[in-house]
């Protein structure tokens, strides 16, 4: 069950040099994080409700903006840590961002977290990118008119096996200590920070699919279901039918994420338990 490809784009993108753009611009926001952690202190915010925000966020978001507006004529803005440059409209072409996902890896010292971005156009998600700065590897995903591929520092990855067999399934910190979901998956269960991170490893089939219990925001995994789709993947709601993303629709209801064979056997699985 994959998600049905989108026509070809009427607009004149040269997607191919927009691609080229979006991975030297996440390279660079990479690149701004490591500065920040190479500095002797970080100033550190909390955002009302949310979570912690640091000063390398923001340097991410900063040059992310500055290297990804002038790629698409028009394009509109949302991100997780900076105002829209214009208001959305449904259908013009949006670059959906989080400068730093997995802001708390980050701040304790683990190396799970990523910078993700998704390029939407006629409101489909065309294109995305994932940067993991302290592995030093950007992986892109494309999905553009017959085209889906993905590649991992310019070297293409190969399409995920469709064969339902489920070994190892990567969750959230949090639904493994707090909600003990290993307990009930019938599988290998690690845990791992950051939305991004772990659907890069669904991509490369480090992990047969990634399970979700929780909601997550648009901008955590528009990069990373970008690769994903572009080696055939798929994103599934718990009951069981594809989703579709949008810049319109911050909230992302719980999900599993991988070949689509093999999230619906992990579904099929749990069903007594969901």
């Amino acid at each position: 069950m994959t998600p049905p490809e989108p026509p070809h784009p009427t607009t004149s993108l040269d997607i191919d040099a927009v691609r080229e753009g979006l991975e030297a611009a996440v390279e660079a926001a990479c690149e701004a994080i490591r500065g920040v952690m190479a500095q002797a202190t970080m100033r550190v915010g909390h955002k009302p409700g949310e979570g912690p925000v640091t000063e390398a966020d923001y340097a991410a978001d900063d040059v992310l903006h500055e290297r990804l507006m002038p790629l698409v004529d028009g394009a509109r803005w949302l991100s997780e840590e900076s105002a829209e440059v214009a208001p959305l409209i449904h259908g013009e072409p949006t670059w959906v961002v989080d400068p730093l996902d997995g802001t708390r890896e980050f701040l304790r010292g683990l190396p799970e977290f990523g910078v993700s971005v998704g390029l939407f156009v006629d409101n489909q998600l065309v294109l995305g990118a994932v940067g993991l700065p302290v592995q030093r590897q950007v992986f892109s995903g494309l999905t553009w008119g017959d085209r889906r591929e993905a590649r991992r520092d310019g070297v293409s990855l190969p399409q995920l096996p469709e064969d339902g067999l489920v070994e190892r399934v990567v969750v959230s910190r949090h639904d493994y200590e707090r909600r003990r979901i290993h307990l009930h998956i019938p599988y290998e269960v690690y845990p791992m920070g950051s939305a991004a991170v772990k659907l890069v490893h669904a991509a490369t089939n480090d992990a047969d699919v990634y399970f979700s219990t929780g909601p997550r925001s648009v901008w955590d995994v528009a990069g990373g279901v970008a690769v994903l789709e572009g080696v055939g993947g798929a994103l599934i709601s718990i009951g069981g039918k594809p989703l579709s993303l949008t810049p319109q629709r911050i909230e992302v209801p719980p999900y599993v994420a991988g070949a689509s064979a093999d999230c619906l056997e992990l579904l099929r699985r749990l069903q007594s338990k969901l």
